[in-house]
């Protein structure tokens, strides 16, 4: 996660998410929060490895 700017957590915020690509066992999400009047104040992206047991 990476704050961009001070917010306020009890306040409305909206969550924008996608996944870009995803294959082969691998995802990766990203997603941006941003505050009421439209300013971004958060990125997040994640990696993901999913294994199927044998």
């Amino acid at each position: 996660m990476w704050f961009h700017r001070p917010f306020r957590a009890d306040e409305w915020l909206l969550y924008d998410q996608e996944s870009p690509s995803a294959s082969g066992g691998r995802g990766l999400g990203q997603a941006r929060i941003y505050t009421r009047d439209g300013q971004l104040a958060i990125s997040v992206i994640q990696e993901g490895v999913v294994r199927v047991p044998r």
